[in-house]
């Protein structure tokens, strides 16, 4: 009697694993990306936009402020376990990796309208920086010791990034005026940003991003 060939079923299986594999990777399930301490990749680049790069230090506010945000509504949903909330999934998404992401859209809006403001000489009049500069000391002060220090980068450095969104928010009030249209709909999220933001290139260093763990960077759960 003939014996059954073993490499035939082994190829099938291999061939199998492998389309497995190829589909995951295509879906978004593949192999998760390692999660970073994050003060410890500060000088990073994590994005390039329109040839400039930008460290993850760049974006440090921006987790920060989508972090605080979040966990108000994590405390409110379940005080005694935020964390159930922040892995809650949601329109698609696990909040954790929707928080990350309104992160980084922020921050590349801002950097967009920032440099528009750049180009046009716009600057921030005496009271518009004393705004910002005050937003910044109660945003430093919510955060505490350990979230300061957790983020790692100073207060000065989330001033400056708080005067840069002021800016970037007045030229976006003015470029919205320019545009006839409603400033709300240059916002992150809004319709005439999208076409505005096809006009730019970006590319996100997904690693490096991706193993921002959104919840435990500032906070401590």
């Amino acid at each position: 009697m003939r014996k059954q060939s073993v490499v035939r079923p082994v190829r099938r299986w291999l061939a199998a694993a492998l389309l497995m594999c190829a589909l995951l990777a295509l879906s978004g399930c593949g192999v998760r990306a390692k999660t970073i301490e994050f003060k410890e990749h500060l000088d990073e680049t994590v994005l390039e936009l329109d040839g400039e790069k930008y460290p993850l230090r760049e974006l440090a506010f921006y987790v920060a402020y989508e972090e605080q945000l979040i966990q108000e509504q994590a405390l409110a949903y379940d005080a005694t376990n935020p964390n159930a909330y922040w892995n809650t999934h949601m329109n698609g998404h696990f909040v954790r990796v929707q928080a990350r992401n309104e992160a980084m859209n922020m921050a590349i809006h801002d950097f967009i309208f920032y440099e528009m403001a750049l180009e046009l000489g716009m600057e921030l009049d005496q009271e518009e920086i004393d705004y910002a500069t005050g937003r910044s000391e109660d945003f430093w002060m919510d955060l505490g010791a350990t979230g300061q220090a957790r983020l790692g980068i100073t207060q000065e450095e989330l001033t400056e990034d708080l005067l840069r969104m002021a800016l970037a928010q007045k030229y976006q009030q003015l470029y919205a005026a320019m545009q006839n249209v409603p400033e709300e709909d240059y916002d992150a999220n809004g319709a005439a940003y999208e076409t505005l933001l096809g006009e730019h290139t970006y590319k996100i260093r997904d690693r490096l991003w991706e193993g921002v763990s959104m919840g435990h960077v500032t906070l401590d759960q």
